[in-house]
């Protein structure tokens, strides 16, 4: 394998001759494997010969690489290195090729599964802990987690630092500063969620005797009043635009197509059409399984025909070989991997700017805004657009009546005269 990227029998000769040779060959055949350029891997290997040189100087075995090992030579040795070429320097390039030199050397066997956990603070801890609770005993979904965790760690952060967490001295002047101090920097809809993110935390605190309801009650009220906003919808022709805007010549165009096909023809989010596996589509009976993400309960919806030809042509003509369930997976390095939410938004955004939409105004939640408004106005009921939408509650959708304002027309009573 290593041959075939370095044309210098003298380069060949001295990675071989070392002592990662064997363990570098295995890296070169699981980059490549997993899409990567040979440039990139030319790069990696470059940069785990720096590693090597420094582990030998050091007499550090083989055996005992970890990410502490890995840790040391990144902080301690990169930033005052002075090893003769050559030797490569460049942080993001080390991290990700020692990062796949460990994941080579645990599978092959030649280090040990795993390294002991690195020893946590008392406020990771207790987020982690917090994080728990919220996630076995609440049921929360994994998204109100993940604000969980991130709202609790920045405000331990911000009031301890690296000091002793006394939460005794926290009243609500700190809270509110806290909040206050992120409010010209985010939108409303954000700040909600911190603050009810920071109210669930100060509850779990109180619920292990931490603190008391006094910290709860601190928690200010973020202004913000249900349906007031008016939901951003797309008009039918750009609707039609956009999904004609994919090269359903290309892989990725093919991807992206049908992504998209299922988030305006099923109103799904992109957490849920990145969750969608093989498993989930029944062919025959015609129905598709939604996993269960957000709502963490699995919904079955028919399924379209536009849909089942959309996913049908990705699977046969652009999906690369890959070893997941996922239906949807990477194209760039490391291909064959799950995709994320991410990549669903990201060929929203590319569509739009294709049929030239400004930066910011489509996003994939304005395309499942969009389909309950067509709902409405083809006649469908408010039950029937929260039961698509896999609403529990009507008034979830109630917002979406206010966009269809033909319907508005004939429920508006006439503005009343002045009289003298």
């Amino acid at each position: 394998m290593i041959e075939q990227l370095f044309r210098s029998g003298r380069v060949v000769r001295r990675l071989r001759g070392g002592a990662l040779g064997s363990a570098l060959e295995d890296l070169v055949a699981y980059l490549l494997a997993r899409g990567y350029s040979r440039l990139t891997v030319q790069r990696y290997v470059g940069a785990v010969e720096h590693f090597d040189g420094w582990r030998r100087r050091g007499r550090r075995p083989i055996s005992t690489i970890d990410e502490v090992v890995i840790g040391k030579f990144l902080q301690e040795h990169v930033p005052r290195c002075r090893c003769r070429p050559p030797r490569h320097r460049t942080l993001h390039d080390l991290r990700a090729s020692l990062g796949h030199l460990l994941t080579v050397l645990r599978e092959t066997g030649r280090v040990a599964g795993c390294s002991p956990p690195p020893k946590l603070t008392r406020a990771e801890t207790l987020v982690r802990e917090f994080v728990e609770h919220v996630r076995n005993e609440r049921g929360a979904a994994e998204i109100t987690c993940t604000y969980s965790a991130r709202y609790a760690r920045e405000f331990l952060d911000d009031q301890f630092g690296a000091r002793r967490i006394d939460l005794s001295r926290v009243g609500m002047a700190e809270v509110t500063a806290f909040l206050a101090e992120r409010a010209h920097r985010w939108t409303p809809e954000s700040m909600k969620v911190a603050a009810v993110s920071l109210r669930r935390f100060f509850r779990y605190l109180q619920l292990v005797g931490l603190a008391d309801e006094r910290l709860t009650h601190s928690v200010p009220g973020v202004a913000g009043w249900k349906l007031a906003a008016v939901p951003r919808v797309l008009p039918d022709e750009q609707l039609i635009r956009l999904l004609a805007s994919f090269d359903r010549s290309t892989p990725i165009g093919l991807r992206g197509y049908a992504s998209t096909t299922c988030l305006v023809r099923l109103g799904l989010r992109p957490c849920e059409v990145a969750a969608l596996t093989l498993d989930d589509v029944n062919w025959r009976a015609g129905i598709i399984t939604v996993p269960a993400t957000k709502s963490r309960r699995a919904d079955v919806l028919p399924l379209p025909s536009t849909v089942a030809r959309a996913l049908i042509a990705y699977l046969r003509r652009g999906r690369p070989p890959a070893t997941t369930r996922r239906i949807f997976v990477r194209h760039a390095t490391p291909v064959g991997t799950p995709m994320g939410p991410g990549h669903v938004r990201v060929a929203v955004r590319a569509a739009g700017a294709r049929i030239g939409l400004m930066s910011g105004s489509i996003n994939a939640n304005m395309i499942r805004h969009t389909v309950a408004t067509r709902l409405l106005r083809s006649g469908a009921t408010m039950k029937e657009v929260a039961d698509v939408l896999r609403h529990r509650s009507i008034d979830t959708a109630a917002i979406y009546a206010k966009v269809d304002i033909e319907a508005l027309r004939d429920v508006a009573g006439a503005w009343p005269r002045r009289t003298t």
